[in-house]
């Protein structure tokens, strides 16, 4: 379904995005800054290891074969190219799954009150409606992930959405709908 983009739907999804982006930022600065860190440590060792395979000679291992020998400094180069490739596997899913915790983690905090106050008296009737929608638990006060979905829903029609719910709503309750007979053939 395409929803019309209404100035009151543009308002929304910007007063959510910078909403979200203001309240998130602290965040992302932490996670960047904790990234690139561990980037460029990373960078500085997995240097060091490839200059130490260069440096690695294989002589010592003589007495068991010559062509162990042979062998071994032929492949030298890919070996600890490989060393390093399996350390940047390693580090690329702790980074991953620390930050997609991080994030989880930070979806479950609820922003300090004044703020969801004052998005909320920005948003429109159809944005709190939606807002409303997505605020599934009301024994819990409004999440991060609430305003996130909030602003998903938004740009994917949800407004078109609770306006033909309430349409529908309205013919049932207006029109009952009938019973349906039993058939004495198929109870």
């Amino acid at each position: 379904m395409k929803q019309k983009k209404t100035a009151a739907y543009k308002n929304d999804t910007a007063v959510l995005s910078k909403t979200l982006l203001k309240l998130a930022m602290p965040q992302l600065v932490l996670r960047s800054t904790i990234i690139v860190i561990f980037t460029l440590a990373w960078i500085f060792f997995a240097r060091e290891i490839i200059d130490f395979g260069k440096k690695q000679d294989y002589a010592g291992l003589e007495a068991f074969s010559n062509q162990l020998v042979t062998y071994l400094n032929s492949i030298n180069n890919y070996i600890w190219w490989g060393l390093v490739l399996l350390g940047s596997l390693i580090l690329y899913v702790i980074l991953s799954s620390w930050l997609s915790g991080s994030i989880s983690r930070a979806g479950e905090n609820c922003p300090p009150p004044q703020k969801i106050n004052q998005l909320i008296n920005n948003l429109s009737p159809e944005g709190k409606e939606v807002l409303g929608w997505a605020w599934s638990d009301r024994t819990e006060p409004i999440k991060f992930i609430t305003l996130k979905e909030t602003l998903h829903e938004l740009r994917n029609g949800r407004v078109d959405k609770l306006t033909q719910i309430k349409e529908q709503k309205a013919l049932l309750q207006h029109n009952s709908i009938p019973e349906l007979a039993l058939d004495e053939k198929n109870p």
